[in-house]
């Protein structure tokens, strides 16, 4: 029989009475969240025993930290959401049990399981912390999942292909939570944001370049790829924009020779003052490590996150337009604004699988936008088969479903969504949203070795067409089965 680690015996002793689940007189669940959202800021560790996949949950560093070095708790999977530390109106206690014959931690906060819990030799550690039972957009849901008499909890959506696959089963939604990234800005107003489109072209046509994945551009030293296509693009006509849809690198190094020479391949945009975006790549963050595999499998979900080094060397001023970002100081989450073709555009940048509260975050930006056209461009929406993806694709929070059903059908003025990551180019997509307007969605992907692919896309806002087709600039290669031409187009103005 399995004993519970030293530094745990104090804590496994049953409380007798079970104590810590509050409510809110005369309050709704979703409107009771919503007032303690400010309340969660304690960061709760997750350290997870690779041996059974059973995890601590913790606010102490210095449990964490025994729990790893001395009892086998070698997945150390960083923060995994915020609580709040102390009892708070609207919030729930969430108990910590521990069955010391299979070494499991269950954590709760029904009174009625945690009484089941005890009666089946589990030893209640009382309340660890304390945390939502109801949604809202400033949370995040955290699933609790079972194999075999053990548990474990993920922040959700969960990989549940991956799960599914090593013989978990999910049991329910156990709590919510915040997340663990918290810091938002304002939509507008920050200094050296715009509140006004930037002018880009004249007339009612213009063209914009979707860049696909460009990382094997930047792996060898005097790859001229990058620069060749940013020279490119400067000598279309009435070109307003540059979008890019993520993995912009390959993986980070120490000296982070990948970063400098994407920055050196954009540079000629931002000599010429031409607006750019790109989107947030799996390979782009800490989740990706030297050779294009996972840097550490048990934390790529903590690691997709980390963006630091790409934040050391892009910034706001470098894309021009922007009008707000997510996070402060971060190109993670950001809009951009432009008047072209006649019209307001507004180019939507958002993360790989975008955390639920970048996706409330966004729906306010689209909302308090009614007159711009709004493009969106993230790493992962499509699949290789066209389809809007279900899952998280093994990295992020939510899906591109999550994405379509809480943010792109929603609003009329949601126009185009263009992604990458898997599979290949594909012609556009086409779904209807919740009123009655059409949303034209683009693969992009091409992770091509030798040249290098550009999608031009050019609207005439007068015709209402839109043509797109993709080039290299390189060696002035074609991809014909990917030209095509789009008429009826409706715009908001």
């Amino acid at each position: 029989m399995s004993r519970p680690p030293r530094a745990l015996l104090p804590l496994l002793v049953a409380v007798g009475a079970v104590a810590g689940l509050v409510a809110v007189p005369g309050a709704s669940p979703a409107a009771a969240a919503v007032a303690v959202c400010s309340d969660l800021s304690t960061p709760v560790q997750h350290r997870v025993k690779p041996a059974t996949g059973t995890g601590l949950l913790t606010t102490s560093s210095t449990e964490a930290d025994r729990a790893v070095s001395a009892y086998g708790f070698t997945g150390d999977r960083g923060t995994a959401f915020r609580a709040s530390a102390t009892a708070r109106s609207g919030l729930a206690g969430l108990h910590r049990l521990y069955a010391a014959r299979t070494g499991d931690f269950l954590y709760s906060t029904d009174a009625s399981e945690v009484r089941q819990a005890v009666s089946d030799g589990y030893a209640d550690q009382g309340v660890r912390f304390h945390v939502a039972t109801s949604a809202a957009s400033c949370l995040t849901p955290v699933e609790r999942w079972t194999k075999g008499g053990r548990h474990q909890m993920v922040t959700a959506p969960a990989s549940t292909k991956a799960l599914t696959a090593a013989g978990w089963r999910r049991e329910r939604v156990a709590f919510y939570a915040r997340p663990a990234t918290t810091a938002t800005t304002p939509v507008s107003g920050q200094p050296g944001l715009v509140t006004k489109p930037i002018a880009t072209t004249k007339g009612t046509t213009f063209s914009f370049a979707a860049v696909p994945d460009t990382q094997q551009e930047v792996v060898g030293a005097g790859d001229t790829r990058m620069t060749n296509r940013s020279s490119w693009v400067l000598q279309q006509k009435q070109m307003s924009f540059v979008l890019q849809t993520g993995d912009l690198v390959n993986w980070d190094t120490p000296d982070h020779a990948q970063w400098a020479r994407a920055k050196r391949g954009l540079a000629p945009l931002e000599k010429a003052k031409l607006p750019y975006t790109f989107a947030v790549g799996n390979h782009d963050t800490m989740a990706t490590g030297v050779g294009g595999s996972a840097r550490d499998a048990t934390r790529s979900h903590t690691l997709l996150r980390d963006t630091d080094t790409l934040n050391s060397y892009f910034d706001a001023a470098d894309f021009r337009g922007v009008g707000g970002a997510f996070e402060a100081g971060k190109v993670d989450n950001v809009y951009t604004l432009y008047s072209a073709g006649g019209l307001k555009w507004m180019v939507l940048t958002l993360e790989f699988c975008p955390r639920a509260a970048v996706v409330a975050w966004a729906k306010k930006v689209v909302a308090s936008h009614p007159t711009y056209n709004v493009i969106i461009s993230t790493h992962y929406y499509l699949t290789k088969a066209g389809k809007i993806g279900t899952t998280n694709s093994g990295y992020g929070d939510t899906s591109p479903d999550y994405v379509w059903k809480n943010l792109v059908r929603q609003y009329p003025n949601i126009k185009l969504v263009f992604s990458g990551h898997v599979g290949k180019a594909r012609k556009a997509r086409v779904d209807t949203g919740l009123k009655g307007n059409k949303v034209y969605s683009f693969l992009t992907t091409m992770h091509d070795r030798d040249t290098n692919p550009t999608r031009l896309v050019t609207i005439d806002t007068k015709a209402r067409t839109l043509k797109t087709n993709v080039y290299a600039p390189k060696d002035k290669k074609s991809w014909a089965e990917y030209t095509q031409t789009i008429k009826g187009l409706t715009f908001v103005r």
